[in-house]
């Protein structure tokens, strides 16, 4: 008996391109021990009612072919799903399939996929905000303004030098209100944030060096204050690689964190906008069944 494949594909990512190598591929389908379904999405949150619906009758292996926002849908509305997943990455960023040193072609990645290497590994929860789950960062203040005032026709245009404009659009007039973050009994006073389930983020920078989707902690970087010219030099930093020591960034590990703040502060997840303030964040471990190369 075959075994059953869903495919749940965003078919405006990447321009089109990669969703027409899939669909040429399952329309010349050659591997007789699966039997493949196409589900084509048909506006932002179908991916996740697509995933709910496939949960009422679970598929042998999931594979989403789309961006990390694609995913992210998923991930949110299945946190501990009854069938493996893989991602297919056909995004601007693919910062998940970087992190697990996937190949950028869909179809590579797809017969990757069908080898079924399951590894389960930690997903990112976070309660407030629009209650959405991540699989590598969530991002407050700076960082989620920047998400938010990246353009969309830039992005399909020029990829990741929208994210670039948008930064610098942020260090000229963000306004970086103070939040409150507590976590392993101690209160920090914070202008923006990263939370890290991973170590990979949007555009090869490294901000977290030591997280891992595996040790069922979450590693936070705390950005204290207001330091236009130096959180520019920090960036250019973790955009090299360099990791850069100044007393105004933190850095801490914890297995949850409470942020409270104004509402006009903003959350992002795995590059997408999620709501605003106050929001909890917190580690479901080793729930995730991911595939893997």
């Amino acid at each position: 008996m075959a075994l059953r494949l869903a495919i749940i594909a965003n078919p405006v990512a990447g321009r089109g391109h990669p969703f027409r190598k899939i669909q040429d591929y399952v329309r010349n389908w050659n591997h007789p021990n699966w039997d493949a379904r196409l589900l084509t999405t048909q506006a932002p949150g179908h991916a996740g009612e697509l995933a709910r619906e496939l949960a009422e009758s679970p598929p042998d292996l999931l594979a989403v072919c789309g961006g990390d926002g694609t995913f992210n849908e998923v991930v949110s509305c299945l946190p501990q799903p009854l069938f493996p997943l893989a991602i297919l990455p056909c995004g601007t960023a693919n910062v998940l399939a970087r992190e697990l040193r996937l190949p950028l072609d869909p179809v590579k990645s797809l017969q990757i996929a069908l080898k079924r290497n399951i590894r389960h590994v930690d997903v990112g929860v976070m309660r407030g905000g629009d209650n959405r789950s991540f699989m590598f960062v969530a991002g407050i203040g700076f960082d989620a303004d920047a998400v938010y005032k990246a353009r969309p026709a830039l992005k399909s245009a020029v990829g990741m030098a929208a994210y670039a404009v948008a930064v610098a659009e942020c260090l000229i007039g963000y306004k970086f209100p103070t939040f409150t973050l507590t976590a392993n009994g101690r209160n920090y006073q914070a202008t923006s944030c990263l939370i890290c389930n991973a170590r990979s983020y949007g555009g090869g920078m490294v901000f977290c060096p030591e997280a891992d989707m595996t040790d069922g902690l979450l590693d936070v970087l705390v950005i204290e204050g207001i330091h236009r010219v130096g959180l520019a030099g920090f960036l250019l930093s973790a955009w090299c690689g360099v990791r850069r020591k100044h007393e105004w960034v933190q850095r801490f590990r914890t297995k949850e964190i409470k942020i409270n703040g104004p509402s006009s502060v903003r959350i992002e997840t795995d590059g997408e906008l999620a709501g605003t303030l106050p929001a909890e964040f917190f580690l479901s471990e080793k729930t995730f069944p991911l595939v893997v190369p």
